[in-house]
């Protein structure tokens, strides 16, 4: 009987994936066929697209599939059994939607292919002439890998509303223009919508506008070694008289206000020949990050544009090297080490391998990577470069967590290619993975500690945020890990109102957890769910938690619901009889708000002792 049940258990994992199948698309194939064989092939993108289910996986073979009509992921999948569509390895399908360009009619009827089903992956295709978008991604955890996108009628791969943990790898997306904008849209990469959108690996040159265009985007992105190349110039001239195209390599921000924007993260990334800046700030009112990227040639107001003073935090410049084209502008303010343009260096063409900017198109290898040494060459440093050993050692990179950036030699170099001189280094990331254990107690490094899941703070009166105040401060709590708030929002007036949730170890640094919410009218939305399970939050025994109001008008919040895991201190912190004298005490109430004046009923008693213990203990208070 036992090994009966035991059987229907294993029996019950498996069905997931007893139902996936293997798929091919052939451009000889039939619809009518099964798909399940490379003689029984499909041939319509669109057909299999429909199919395709939970487990799934479709290999693409090589050769050209016309499409008229965008080709739509019709089911969702799941973390263990997400869909696969891939090329087959060595072979190059093209998806030709040249039935659906109708240059200077440009609409979203016309996208090549469109992902809003969570866990798809697409791999290795080609989107060449698509109406509009070449893909836009609107679905939880999609990754496109190896992906080509060519002369779209609007910007290659966007993002937009319900794209969550979007990663796009090793892709390239050039020659994309909307004609009837004149060239104003039409970017390589738009992440203007989303939530934990990262580029690694990509390219993009010669679109219309421009390489990458986050304006509007209010959650941070990070773009990892990428390159922006040539865009901005007019290549459709004879249907194009009135050019607008702005030719920016990376434009990192902009839209209004400091909820249309976000702090954005580039590293180790290259943007040259742009007829506009390289990196530019464009107005965004939080502060951007730059770490080993190289600017080269660009034109517009520099190498590194990054002029106006964030509202919210400050540019941090460290490590990048500017040449040639127009230079840089940094306002004054910003965390700038160890750039080029601080250390007064000087350049010329022969301190590097290549300056030979045509390489950068150089075709991927089969498993979509940059290994064609023309490429390796350009901009790599020569020997009697000065930005050799010129850069520091960098840890801790922000939304790239348990990273630090290795090196080779005496130091690290300046830009995105580092000079090869002897052993390479890999520093330990100031941010600890969360895989290893933790025995302290202390929440100073290692896992987080398993606790017990429960309520921390719970509101259900409303209160007030005003603009660019603080909510009352929550805590402090034992926190190992933050799970969910959960609260109706309102703004008040008639725009839009957002607000961050902050925590803090010490009361005094405070930085974002989770999303931003945000409400664009004075009606109520409710219950406002924001996921603060991020693996890099803050966390430890002294917690504090907050809310920020970084918008223009005031909100309002109500029913407010905040979750964590909470532990019990041990080692360090654990309690015993040798506390020594006491340094102060508090007072809390159920909900970890601080109280100042005589109150009655349960508390939360907080006794600090000299020997750096203490003791948190429940308390009865009654009237004397």
């Amino acid at each position: 009987m036992i090994k009966k049940y035991y059987f229907l258990i294993l029996l019950g994992l498996l069905c997931p994936f007893l139902s996936a199948k293997q798929y091919y698309l052939s451009p000889t194939g039939n619809d009518s066929s099964n798909g399940l064989t490379l003689q029984t092939a499909w041939q319509s993108p669109n057909t299999a697209f429909t199919k395709l289910v939970a487990g799934d996986t479709l290999w693409v073979k090589g050769g050209t599939y016309t499409v008229s009509s965008t080709i739509k992921a019709s089911n969702p999948a799941t973390k263990t059994a997400p869909v696969l569509v891939s090329a087959v390895r060595g072979e190059k399908p093209v998806f030709d939607c040249t039935p659906m360009r109708h240059a200077g009619s440009e609409s979203s009827t016309y996208r090549g292919m469109d992902l809003r089903q969570a866990y798809w992956r697409v791999r290795g295709i080609k989107i060449y002439k698509a109406g509009y978008n070449g893909v836009i991604i609107a679905g939880e955890n999609i990754t496109l890998e190896g992906m080509t996108i060519e002369e779209c009628g609007m910007d290659g791969i966007a993002l937009a509303a319900g794209a969550v943990n979007a990663y796009i790898l090793n892709c390239d997306s050039y020659r994309n223009c909307n004609i009837s904008a004149n060239g104003e849209n039409g970017d390589g990469f738009a992440a203007k919508e989303g939530t934990g959108t990262v580029f690694c690996g990509c390219r993009a040159w010669e679109n219309a506008d421009d390489g990458w265009d986050v304006y509007g985007g209010n959650q941070p992105i990070l773009v990892d070694s990428c390159w922006s190349y040539g865009n901005g110039v007019n290549y459709w001239a004879d249907q194009i008289t009135s050019y607008q195209g702005d030719g920016n390599g990376f434009k990192l921000g902009g839209g209004g206000g400091v909820d249309g924007n976000a702090s954005n993260v580039v590293v180790n990334s290259f943007a040259f020949g742009n007829v506009g800046k390289g990196f530019d700030q464009n107005h965004n009112s939080w502060g951007i990050t730059c770490i080993n990227c190289t600017g080269y040639n660009n034109h517009g107001m520099g190498n590194f544009a990054f002029e106006e003073t964030p509202t919210m935090g400050k540019h941090v410049m460290i490590n990048n090297l500017s040449y040639a084209g127009t230079g840089q502008a940094i306002v004054v303010g910003s965390t700038e080490t160890t750039n080029s343009w601080n250390l007064g260096l000087s350049f010329t063409d022969d301190m590097f391998e290549s300056l030979n900017v045509a390489d950068y198109m150089v075709p991927r290898d089969d498993d979509y990577r940059l290994t064609d040494p023309r490429i390796l060459s350009l901009f790599k440093l020569k020997s009697n470069n000065p930005a050799i050993d010129k850069a520091t050692v960098q840890t801790i990179i922000r939304l790239k967590p348990f990273y630090a950036i290795p090196y080779s030699g005496a130091k690290p170099d300046l830009g995105a290619k580092e000079f090869v001189s002897g052993a390479w280094t890999y520093p330990i990331p100031d941010q600890k993975d969360t895989t290893v254990v933790d025995t302290t107690g202390t929440g100073t490094g290692g896992t987080r500690p398993t606790g017990t899941k429960t309520v921390i703070v719970n509101v259900a009166s409303q209160f007030t945020v005003a603009t660019g105040a603080k909510s009352t401060v929550w805590g402090p709590f034992h926190l190992a890990s933050a799970e969910s708030a959960i609260f109706d929002f309102q703004a008040v007036g008639s725009s839009s109102g957002a607000a961050i949730i902050e925590f803090s170890k010490d009361n005094i640094t405070w930085e974002q957890v989770g999303a931003q919410a945000k409400n664009g009218s004075t009606s109520w939305v409710t219950g406002k769910l924001i996921d603060l399970s991020s693996t890099s939050a803050p966390w430890g025994p002294t917690i504090y938690i907050r809310f920020n109001n970084n918008s223009t008008k005031d909100v309002n919040i109500r029913n407010l619901v905040i979750t964590g895991t909470l532990y019990t201190l041990s080692a360090v912190n654990q309690l015993n009889e040798d506390f020594g004298k006491v340094v102060s005490e508090r007072f809390f109430d159920l909900n970890g708000q601080e109280i100042h004046t005589y109150h009655e009923g349960l508390l939360i008693k907080r006794t600090v002792y000299e020997s750096g213990k203490y003791k948190i203990l429940k308390i009865l208070k009654l009237n004397d």
